[in-house]
Parts: C-alpha cells; structure tokens; sequence
C-alpha cells in the first residue's frame, strides 16, 4: 500500500490525473485480503474519484464523492498510514463540499500530507511538486472516455460468447 499511496500522491499533486489515482488506489485495496467499504483508503479513492468529477462539472457526482468519502474518514480511527493530516482532510473535504454547492470553480487542490510522506514521496519521484494551475489535458480530464478500453471490451465479449456456449 505504501507505494501505492506515494504513486497516488504523486498523480494527484504533479499530474492532477484523478481518474488513475482512483485506480490505483482501488488496485492496492483489493489486493488486500481483508478489505472493506470502509477502509480509510476508500476514502482517498472517493476523494480523487470526487476530483475529477468536480473538474468536469458534475457537480452531482462531485458532491456525492466527497460526502461518502468525509463519511468513511470520520468513522475510522485508523488512518494515520495514509500520510495525511487527518484533521485537515476532514476539514477540506467540508471546504471543498460547501465550494461545489457554491458552484465554485475547480482549483487545485493540496491534500494535507505529512512531511514524513512528502519526503517518501521525493525519494521516489525526484520531480514532485503540486502543480498550482489546473491541467487542462484533454486525456487526462476525460479519461474515462479517452483511455484504451479494447482489452476490457475484449473480455466482455470472450465472456458473453463463453456465457452463449454454457447456455445451449
């Protein structure tokens, strides 16, 4: 989990890539025998997830998001291995909820990491900063569009002719 959280961070802060940093964060938690909904990491995985909907404007799902993900997080004593400021993730989620239902323009945002992360962080990724202006890539904002999805389609369509066979 560790190196997923520093590759999360990374994404997050350098790349604004949201919609990867859900994935790997959610990669990482399911390879853990013991996961639950309820995990403080899934509240990361919701709070990238409520990034990149809250910079697309679907302010809906952006709202959704980050409520589930402020949920998770205050029911969980457990969280200091995320390497975040606890205290302070709490209250930017409850800043960031009330910007959505302002209708606030999107911002970059600076999750509250602890200096012990950071430093981890920068062992591995030399070039970590957060980026202060929003990344305006066309790939990386609509990536659930844009992304390669033919190995995906591919199962699905291996799977529903398997599925066709064991029903004759």
């Amino acid at each position: 989990m560790d190196n997923a959280l520093k590759l999360f961070y990374y994404q997050f802060h350098t790349q604004q890539h949201y919609f990867l940093c859900h994935d790997i964060l959610e990669e990482a938690w399911k390879q853990n025998s013991s996961f639950s909904k309820n995990d403080p990491v899934v509240s990361l995985i919701l709070f990238a997830t409520g990034c990149y909907h809250y910079r697309r404007h679907n302010f809906i799902g952006a709202k959704r998001s980050f409520e589930r993900a402020y949920k998770i997080i205050v029911q969980d004593e457990d969280s200091q291995y995320l390497g975040l400021h606890i205290s302070h993730y709490k209250n930017l989620i409850t800043q960031i909820i009330y910007n959505i239902e302002q209708r606030k323009t999107f911002q970059p945002i600076q999750l509250p990491i602890t200096d012990a992360m950071e430093q981890q962080i920068l062992h591995d990724f030399p070039n970590y900063i957060s980026t202060p202006y929003v990344i305006e890539d066309d790939y990386i904002i609509h990536h659930h569009i844009k992304r390669d999805r033919s190995e995906v389609i591919q199962a699905r369509q291996d799977a529903m002719k398997n599925n066709n066979r064991l029903s004759k």
